[in-house]
């Protein structure tokens, strides 16, 4: 009976968690929320939401996790999130309370739940990493429904609520890219979350963009990568080229890791492609077959065949190279049209016949591909599956950063779905009316080193 008496113990001492006040409000605003109440919704939530989190968990021990996670407030108080503490102080100050508190319970259980607590404070098992996505998420919509109460009270930075968002942006992605970003965006606006611009990504189209009218990549343009990974940013190409032309136009910068290739078609970490897409086969065959009729000049980039009629401008210091990987398959006449895996169809010089092309694929394939201008004269063609912006959302997952952390730059249609999902967007000078229409700041052109004269400024490297 010595052990019963021990559980119940625990039980009615476990009940002054109802007692203990957070400085986060009920949903209808009307009082503060206790241990308790915080702790039942964050276990609604973790059911709820169990389907954006991608790895397999033990949700009966995520469950137990959070149920418990909170019981050290009852002797060690609660600690406002955004409130000025020593995080030393409070973690000892929880772990006496832990010992106490949990002390109560049978040798056994006791052993088991000062476990899980020290696993929950710790957040490195796949079920910890879960309960604590579901306890950040819980307190955001807190702030939400009362018009960021804490918020307003403690007055965060953006830089600060991002870090206390980190569990949902690395773990649950499409949670915070979903519903967080914009509501937190939404306050910044309003002037109540002060933006400290946390970057932490800058990505950039190349041709119009990094690349001069010429080609060729500044001295300033160089040396500003150089600065911003030797401040421990990560430096991202996004382009319409295939890799292989991105790496030979950067070969001489170090320390790039990221490459988003043929808008968006791959995407690569290191040299290994960590997502592909390519356009259906009969899809593609019907695309080209259709340009062949209306005598439309066109390239089409395959896993390892490049079969054209007009050779992509990409590939003319790469086509003689026997060590590119790359098949090069001329059809000047358009009567052999290969089929293949394509990632990217490109299309040359006439605009009249864009439009016939682009009316046939739309009526036909609008549900199949994504076609859009990438360059004076040129039209692209790649997977409804594919676009910069999706490329930008793969990178930032796989680096587990937001996307209002990142800031990119373009200056053409291909760019607007990868400019449209971040927040601290940038045209060029010369980008087209509908870029410069989209973004949130305009710099100088390609040729002025515009990405360069704008990372300077803007993240203070000089």
């Amino acid at each position: 009976m010595d052990r019963l008496k021990k559980q119940i113990d625990f039980l009615i001492e476990i009940d002054k968690l109802k007692g203990i006040l957070r400085q986060s409000l009920v949903l209808d605003g009307t009082r503060r929320e206790n241990d308790t109440e915080h702790s039942w919704h964050m276990a609604t939530s973790a059911f709820i939401l169990r389907e954006y989190y991608k790895k397999d968990v033990d949700m009966e021990r995520v469950i137990k996790m959070v149920l418990i996670h909170d019981v050290v407030e009852i002797l060690a108080g609660d600690t406002p999130a955004y409130s000025d503490y020593s995080a030393e102080e409070k973690y000892q100050k929880e772990v006496a309370s832990a010992k106490e508190t949990f002390g109560i319970l049978p040798d056994d259980q006791r052993e088991e739940y000062i476990a899980l607590w020290n696993e929950f404070e710790d957040m490195e098992t796949d079920e910890s990493k879960f309960a604590n996505a579901c306890d950040r998420f819980q307190g955001f919509i807190q702030n939400v429904t009362s018009d960021a109460h804490t918020w307003r009270k403690f007055s965060p930075k953006k830089r600060r609520i991002l870090k206390r968002m980190r569990p949902i942006i690395e773990y649950m992605p499409e949670v915070y890219n979903g519903y967080i970003k914009d509501y937190l965006q939404k306050y910044i606006d309003l002037g109540v979350v002060e933006d400290d611009f946390p970057i932490k990504a800058v990505v950039t189209d190349m041709d119009g963009t990094f690349l001069a009218t010429d080609k060729s990549i500044s001295d300033e343009n160089r040396e500003v990568v150089a600065k911003v990974i030797d401040k421990g940013l990560e430096f991202v190409v996004a382009s319409g080229r295939d890799s292989v032309s991105i790496k030979e136009l950067v070969k001489d910068i170090s320390g790039i890791k990221y490459i988003i290739s043929l808008n968006g078609a791959r995407v690569y970490k290191n040299d290994e492609i960590i997502y592909e897409a390519s356009i259906d086969e009969d899809v593609s065959y019907d695309i080209l077959s259709k340009a062949s009729e209306i005598n439309l000049e066109y390239s089409a980039t395959g896993e390892k065949n490049i079969y054209y009629s007009q050779l992509d401008l990409e590939y003319k210091n790469i086509i003689n190279n026997p060590n590119s990987g790359l098949n090069f398959i001329c059809d000047k006449e358009k009567k052999n049209i290969l089929k293949d895996k394509y990632q990217k169809l490109v299309f040359y010089n006439d605009k009249e016949k864009f439009k016939v092309l682009r009316d046939y694929v739309n009526e036909k394939y609008s549900d199949k591909v994504n076609i859009f201008d990438s360059g004076d004269r040129i039209m692209d063609i790649v997977s409804k599956e594919t676009n910069k912006g999706k490329g930008l959302r793969i990178v930032a997952e796989d680096m587990g950063i937001a996307l209002d952390e990142i800031i990119a730059f373009g200056d053409n249609e291909n760019d607007l779905s990868m400019l449209e999902e971040v927040i601290y967007s940038v045209a060029m000078g010369n980008s087209l009316d509908i870029v410069k229409e989209k973004v949130r700041y305009v710099g100088k052109t390609n040729n002025e080193s515009g990405v360069a004269k704008f990372l300077n400024l803007f993240l203070k490297l000089d």
